[in-house]
């Protein structure tokens, strides 16, 4: 924080340099002036966060540069020092809204005391201003998020937009999605919020914050991927930044990931379509091959596509009317069928979608379409309702302490257990026994 010095007596300046403990109080002595006038020019040029005035001086004394000062800026401390007991002066002081008034010869004690007060009280009104901001800027990507993905809310998107220095003349939307592949990284994992919000941000701040130093960051937790948005870049570009990411995920995390990046948008009101693209190229990525980072009309152009899609609904009608054929009793598919009796018999266990896909004998990414196609919901969700399942009936029917639940079903970090149950169920564990059970007290 810097601080101006204001007296027309030097040795009244040498003093104040000497008495204050800079380097202890994180301070930085912006200058000094030897009345308000030149003060106040200094002000003009540079805003201090702190000023140490005297109030008798010549040209304009300090009050005169306190009105001054405070017509700019209501943010800068200002601690007024005087060799007059006079309650005039502090009365008016006051009035004015400084933070402070000693008298001189300036007590070194008192004069460090004034000083933290007004630290503590600039970085009090710092953070309230960051939490301000944040909370702003929160509201404002809630906005552009329901209007990605639904095309409404475009007015509120539209009148948030002004605040925030990202003008959305040439950007482009990426989408970064878990492959299937490494499904087992997260289906076990405690850390899965960690990986979600906290580690791939880190990462994604460090891979491409200097290029990329407007952004956009989601996470949709509906088809668990990251959305980024970025300012004009070219597809190539794009590519480099898909590889440095997916080294560094795999390196650091063990995550593979499917990358997706739409042509360049030219306004917001793009926004919808270009992030349409990305889902379209994420949707139909397995019928593609092995390429990991896909371009739309890059390496991949719409037209194609769209072809990719008539083939993919083709065989998907294909193997349905065989599925009909073959088990028009069963209300799944042999494959998912299977899955479901294998996670009923192993949830409590460290399940992975190696050992899953292996035991129902089809590849992964075709098997993971087929179950969230099926049941509507992801392998992960499913084994979470499974598990969360018998945890209520444990919670209900033992005395086992929670942690202990947690082990029985699955759960390495009991810690991560009560989140996601408290996430999902609104309530603790053990809020959840206790209504249970003042339940069943009032039946009996």
């Amino acid at each position: 924080m810097k601080v101006l010095l204001v007296d027309d007596e030097m040795i009244a300046i040498k003093m104040l340099k000497k008495l204050i403990p800079w380097g202890e109080l994180g301070l930085e002595l912006m200058g000094y002036a030897k009345d308000g006038n030149e003060a106040y020019q200094m002000v003009l040029k540079e805003m201090p966060d702190i000023i140490i005035t005297d109030i008798r001086m010549g040209n304009m004394d300090g009050l005169q540069l306190v009105e001054r000062v405070f017509n700019l800026s209501k943010n800068v401390k200002i601690l007024l020092t005087s060799a007059y007991a006079d309650f005039d002066f502090a009365k008016e002081a006051i009035r004015l809204g400084c933070s402070d008034y000693i008298l001189k010869p300036v007590d070194e004690d008192e004069l460090e005391e004034a000083l933290r007060k007004m630290i503590e009280d600039i970085r009090g009104k710092q953070n309230e201003r960051k939490l301000i901001d944040r909370s702003e800027k929160q509201l404002w990507m809630l906005e552009l998020y329901k209007y990605m993905k639904s095309s409404s809310h475009a007015n509120k998107a539209l009148k948030y937009k002004k605040d925030y220095d990202f003008d959305f003349l040439d950007y482009i939307v990426f989408l970064i999605q878990r492959d299937s592949s490494s499904i087992d990284e997260y289906i076990n994992t405690s850390s899965i919020e960690m990986l979600q919000e906290k580690y791939v941000l880190h990462i994604l701040e460090r891979v491409v914050g200097e290029e990329y130093k407007k952004k956009f960051l989601f996470f949709d937790y509906e088809d668990d991927t990251w959305i980024l948005i970025v300012e004009k870049t070219e597809a190539e570009e794009m590519m480099d930044t898909g590889r440095r990411l997916a080294e560094v995920l795999q390196e650091e995390l063990n995550l593979n990931v499917l990358f997706c990046f739409s042509t360049q948008g030219k306004s917001l009101e793009e926004l919808p379509d270009l992030y349409g693209q990305v889902k379209s190229l994420q949707k139909y990525a397995f019928y593609i091959g092995d390429e990991k980072i896909l371009g739309y009309n890059y390496n991949c152009v719409g037209a194609e596509i769209e072809q990719i899609r008539e083939i993919g609904a083709k065989r998907e009608a294909e193997y349905s009317i065989k599925q009909k054929e073959k088990e028009t009793k069963k209300k799944f598919s042999k494959p998912v069928e299977e899955s479901l009796q294998f996670i009923e018999a192993n949830y409590n266990k460290n399940l992975s979608l190696d050992e899953i896909c292996e035991n129902v004998a089809v590849s992964k990414n075709y098997f993971c379409y087929l179950f969230k196609r099926e049941l509507g919901v992801s392998l992960w969700n499913y084994l979470t309702q499974i598990r969360l399942g018998q945890a209520k009936r444990l919670l209900e029917e033992t005395d086992l302490k929670t942690y202990e639940i947690a082990f029985e079903v699955g759960y390495d970090n009991p810690s991560y257990f009560s989140k996601i149950f408290k996430k999902l169920e609104s309530v603790t564990p053990n809020e959840y026994r206790a209504g249970k059970r003042e339940y069943s007290d009032r039946k009996s």
